[in-house]
């Protein structure tokens, strides 16, 4: 989980008038890469006896035009107050701001083998995306919200058969690799009513 000051920072900037937002996820994205696969720079930035100045300038010339200014000004500000490693933390708080302005909900489905392109066919992941919109309670999500859906379909061998979907915390496990299909709460926090959930 991101600390309280990552979480700051992300909301910050996603307040900022006139912000692409969806692209500075990107933006902030592509800064956390250069930091990662650029170990050199990211020491220059971290080093005590480089001033602050000289890394403010070098972060211009490598982000300057390839960021938005309010994201390259916030890069900024973390160099001056040496928090250039919270980068990492604000790209994913940034992501889950971006996540409840714009509605994206994540749904992470597994089966047991290819059923198609992408691991299930077209037809059934429509299936499954309606049927969580149609159950929101059963998975914590507004009623009355407008969600996009961002679904992800993995091949899971272990399942033996069948199909598992997550989506935030809740799970719902429909495969032969457990006695009964059940929901459980990952988060242990609320339990969910099996039958609100996929019921026509």
């Amino acid at each position: 989980m991101a600390s309280k000051a990552a979480q700051n920072y992300a909301k910050a900037l996603s307040e900022v008038a006139g912000l692409d937002l969806k692209a500075a996820e990107d933006e902030l994205h592509a800064v956390r890469d250069v930091l990662r696969g650029d170990a050199k720079f990211t020491v220059f930035l971290q080093s005590p006896g480089i001033s602050t100045a000289a890394k403010k300038k070098a972060l211009t010339a490598t982000f300057s035009g390839k960021v938005q200014k309010p994201v390259l000004n916030m890069c900024l500000i973390l160099t001056e107050k040496r928090r250039m490693q919270f980068i990492p933390e604000i790209f994913a708080a940034y992501r889950k701001v971006l996540d409840g302005i714009l509605g994206r909900t994540y749904v992470d489905i597994a089966v047991a083998k290819d059923l198609g392109n992408g691991g299930i066919d077209d037809e059934l992941k429509q299936l499954i995306i309606k049927k969580v919109d149609a159950n929101r309670a059963a998975f914590g999500l507004e009623a009355n919200k407008t969600l996009h859906y961002d679904v992800s379909v993995k091949v899971n061998p272990e399942l033996l058969a069948g199909v598992r979907v997550r989506v935030a915390d809740y799970i719902y496990d429909g495969t032969v690799a457990r006695d009964l299909i059940h929901w459980h709460d990952v988060a242990a926090v609320h339990p969910i009513d099996a039958k609100k959930a996929f019921v026509d």
